[in-house]
């Protein structure tokens, strides 16, 4: 278990470069306000591990985010970290089948920011109203398919190469690399404050034309399709621009 300030954050002795990384990206989302108070996790998958590296806060001002690594064919299997955290094997299960799922995914963020866990609210999903929502979004927001037990369902909401969900007023934010995973979760959450504004005025809102949508879609799809390659080979994905 990595117990962190609740001010500094401060690195301990033997930490991994996964630990480190994760532990940064985590405090850049909690310093933006993205995980301030209220149920997060943010994994990482390990190449030609077989593995991912979890970090998970709860609910409440006093809970200390905990890491784990976890081996993706027998999510039961924790290399490392602390178990204590009651709801930990369910959100293990939950990153674990995403990544089964999405070959192409390297990074995964499960929470409730301000503006974007109200989309849920809306009798229709966030549309593509955005250029830059288009090139890394890659779709309308829309609810993630799960079975009864919570469990994540393969359907062309998550094949389709999007990377934007909703799961309740939760927001699910995939990523084909760790750098653009702070990155997405900054843009869905940028995209809805402004829709949630602009339907409040009652005007006509406009999606972006569709020969813009298709071209910016098809470069993602290259993008994730790239990602896999390298997934495959058990290597990290290098040559993405974080922005």
């Amino acid at each position: 278990m990595i117990q962190l300030a609740k001010k500094t954050n401060r690195v301990k002795k033997n930490q991994s470069p996964d630990e480190l990384e994760l532990l940064d990206l985590w405090n850049r989302l909690e310093s933006k306000g993205l995980f301030q108070n209220l149920t997060a996790s943010l994994s990482f998958l390990m190449p030609g591990e077989g593995k991912m590296i979890l970090m998970v806060k709860g609910e409440g001002k006093k809970k200390q985010p905990l890491v784990g690594i976890y081996s993706l064919e027998n999510p039961n299997t924790m290399f490392s970290g602390d178990d204590s955290l009651p709801t930990l094997p369910s959100l293990i299960r939950f990153h674990v089948d995403l990544y089964k799922i999405r070959p192409d995914v390297g990074a995964i963020v499960r929470f409730i920011p301000p503006w974007s866990s109200h989309l849920h609210s809306l009798d229709r999903p966030l549309p593509l109203v955005f250029d830059e929502q288009c090139r890394q979004l890659g779709a309308p927001v829309l609810q993630l398919p799960i079975d009864l037990n919570g469990n994540v369902l393969p359907s062309p909401i998550l094949t389709s190469g999007a990377n934007g969900f909703m799961l309740g007023e939760e927001i699910i934010i995939t990523s084909v690399t760790r750098e653009k995973a702070i990155y997405n979760c900054e843009l869905i959450e940028k995209c809805a404050k402004a829709y949630l504004l602009a339907i409040a005025t009652g005007g006509k809102i406009k999606q972006i034309p569709w020969f813009v949508r298709f071209i910016a879609k098809s470069r993602l799809l290259n993008d994730e399709k790239k990602a896999m390659e390298f997934y495959k080979r058990g290597e990290r994905p290098t040559g993405f621009k974080a922005y």
